[in-house]
């Protein structure tokens, strides 16, 4: 059982949570980089909440459908079609044989996730079924690839309420965790930092999201590189700061301001280049209060 591809797009893979216990080998932690559009598109099938997807960025993607499969489309809005009319999103849809699945022009995001019934069978490496092209860990999707998974049929459907459904064309304002050099910047440059409006670059994939703005000064000028986390922070030597993402390298010798609060990283992953954004501080206590809420609902267990 299966779908075949039939345009590959600019950059489609599958991810599933991420690949964890791995980087004191030097891995990444790899995974989906919207993990609130993919938590729901697992939601909405009653998936476990680590089961695989396809994260499909851009668009330009034609998949058809080799058996009758139960699926849910999130994240972006990549003007997503089946058979060539418009179909719904955020909510469970019943595919046919011989359907054709379409991600066409992007209107709104950057990547969109298409789940299935019990996610999607491929190889688990390190744990993990997510691809990583920097660390030669899978491969992305292309065409004439197919794609396995189970048959299914729809018993009952399930959508997300249209209050939680996002806008990907507001500015985001990201909460940061102080950490790592925090107090070792000037009050003068967190001042800086926390007071400007910064512009994503065209620089920014699943490595790390690169930032213009006015530049942070930092009396230290080398470092003894050091492990790094999910969020981090980092300012270059141009004085501007990186935010590093699911593919990010484990370890780094630039200074670290703080670390973004995980949920609104699923924000970040949805900004184009020329977006804007902001920081601002989170309490830990905060952060782990709405972390807490956001793995019962979904049912995470780490």
């Amino acid at each position: 059982m299966s779908f075949k591809v039939i345009k590959s797009g600019f950059l489609v893979s599958v991810q599933d949570y991420g690949r964890f216990n791995h980087a004191k080998y030097g891995m990444s932690r790899c995974g989906v980089m919207d993990e609130h559009a993919y938590s729901w598109a697992n939601y909405l099938l009653d998936n476990a909440f680590d089961d695989s997807v396809l994260e499909i960025s851009l668009g330009a993607v034609e998949l058809e459908a080799q058996f009758d499969v139960l699926i849910v489309v999130t994240g972006a809005d990549l003007d997503f079609k089946i058979n060539q009319k418009p179909a719904i999103m955020w909510h469970s849809v019943q595919v046919h044989k011989g359907d054709i699945l379409s991600w066409g022009t992007l209107k709104s995001g950057v990547r969109a996730y298409l789940a299935v019934k019990n996610g999607f069978d491929t190889k688990m490496l390190f744990g993990s079924k997510s691809v990583n092209l920097r660390e030669h860990i899978g491969t992305k999707i292309s065409q004439g690839d197919t794609l396995d998974c189970a048959e299914s049929f729809e018993t009952s459907k399930r959508l997300m309420p249209i209050q939680y459904v996002p806008n990907y064309n507001k500015d985001i304002t990201l909460r940061l965790l102080p950490s790592y050099q925090f107090n070792e910047f000037s009050i003068s440059q967190r001042d800086l930092f926390f007071n400007q409006t910064y512009q994503i670059t065209n620089a920014s994939d699943r490595t790390g999201c690169r930032l213009q703005g006015a530049p942070i000064a930092f009396k230290q000028t080398k470092m003894i590189s050091e492990g790094m986390s999910y969020g981090s922070v980092e300012i270059a030597t141009d004085g501007l700061p990186i935010i590093l993402l699911k593919d990010a390298p484990t370890i780094g010798g630039y200074p670290k301001i703080g670390t973004v609060f995980s949920l609104d990283l699923a924000k970040l992953a949805q900004k184009q280049p020329n977006a804007q954004l902001r920081f601002e501080l989170i309490n830990v206590n905060e952060a782990q209060e709405e972390r807490v809420v956001f793995n019962q609902f979904f049912n995470i267990k780490f």
